[in-house]
């Protein structure tokens, strides 16, 4: 069986950010993800079970402050991805890497463990470093940034090598050296794991084109022709190298019987009970200052991390939502990565209500778990 990630549904689906506090929801109503392990394992057995291709966490080191200390409390992504790989049977478990904390050797031994404890069902998600006070508790000085990807560039090229190489080499690099560099056992997939980057400007983007097989992009969301035109540019510059590159995106998700229960809720988590303190803390390490953006642009700004980490708005009805998916993914997504306030019930809601109205419109096939166990995936 191929990698879930290259199934042959028109929108892939995946649940991300559940293995943080809060999740991607910046926000103090009552109800928003507390972040325990039971209910970690009971969401991805329901997300496995129902044949969401990706169970992607965010490698999160230190809260944002504010009332709710966002995601301050976090499971380790590739403990976490081991442990996840073990009750799981389908769904592509992600790891999230930030390359700066963890050495390519390692890391590629990590890899080759969760991929074996998984049945070939890992995939790895790099991000070359952004939030400097993280890295503080590491004693890491953030290089600047475009040097960062090429930093992230040599790591992955190390990591690949040991996935590959069954003889012993040496490397010398500008950022890393060694000798008599050696890895077993191989990753089941081949030629390797999928590899996500979610790299924003114009370096991310060469960056993934490069060295990805899957771009998670955030879209500007400023209209349908400018996102499409965003799309376009991330999977051309991937096929000017000769490679196929999906774009996932993040999607916050508000599910109701009308959409104005949808939008009453939208409004109670984000403008009544949304966290402020924690989101101007994020502008502040983003880089964002008001006295660069419009009013408008800066309340909108905070208005999406607060009700999604900045992610794209899916809110109305099950039949509204599966229109947006729509037209999404005539726009060029493949992939949506999944975000919602409570996630253990609005997951639910979303298998039995969501799912079956986008097999309906030719989004998805019907999933049967039988005979989806294991498989290899053969991908450059």
């Amino acid at each position: 069986m191929k990698n879930a990630l290259y199934s042959d549904n028109r929108v892939k689906l995946g649940v991300m950010a559940f293995n943080c506090s809060h999740g991607s929801t910046v926000t103090n109503v009552d109800e928003a993800w507390a972040m325990t392990w039971e209910d970690n394992m009971a969401l991805a057995r329901m997300a496995d079970g129902a044949g969401l291709e990706a169970l992607l966490p965010v490698g999160r080191w230190k809260g944002y402050g504010g009332q709710s200390n966002f995601n301050h409390r976090t499971f380790e992504t590739l403990t976490w991805a081991a442990a996840v790989a073990a009750v799981t049977s389908y769904s592509t478990i992600f790891a999230t890497v930030h390359a700066p904390v963890i050495h390519p050797v390692a890391a590629a031994k990590m890899a080759a463990t969760i991929d074996h404890v998984s049945a070939g069902r890992f995939a790895l998600n790099l991000v070359a470093g952004w939030y400097q006070d993280e890295f503080d508790m590491f004693g890491i000085s953030l290089a600047p940034h475009d040097e960062r990807y090429e930093y992230a560039a040599e790591w992955l090229t190390l990591v690949k090598r040991l996935w590959a190489e069954e003889a012993e080499f040496d490397f010398e690099g500008t950022y890393f050296q060694g000798k008599g560099l050696w890895s077993q056992p191989k990753p089941l997939q081949s030629p390797r794991p999928p590899i996500m980057n979610a790299g924003s400007s114009e370096t991310g983007h060469a960056f993934s084109a490069r060295h990805a097989d899957m771009n998670f992009a955030m879209l500007r969301q400023k209209d349908e022709d400018s996102d499409r035109g965003q799309i376009a540019h991330l999977k051309a510059m991937a096929a000017d190298l000769g490679r196929a590159s999906q774009c996932w995106i993040h999607v916050y998700v508000v599910c109701r019987e009308t959409e104005q229960e949808a939008r009453d809720y939208l409004r109670r988590y984000v403008v009544e009970q949304g966290d402020d303190a924690a989101v101007a803390n994020m502008i502040r390490i983003f880089g964002a200052q008001s006295a660069t953006l419009s009013d408008d642009v800066l309340e909108a700004f905070k208005f999406h991390f607060k009700a999604g980490f900045g992610g794209y708005p899916l809110v109305g009805t099950p039949e509204q939502i599966v229109e947006g998916i729509l037209r999404l993914s005539d726009m060029g997504v493949d992939g949506m990565l999944i975000s919602w306030v409570d996630y253990l019930s609005e997951c639910r809601q979303w298998i039995e209500q969501v799912l079956p109205l986008m097999e309906q419109a030719g989004l998805r096939q019907p999933f049967s778990a039988a005979g989806q166990v294991g498989g290899d995936v053969a991908r450059t």
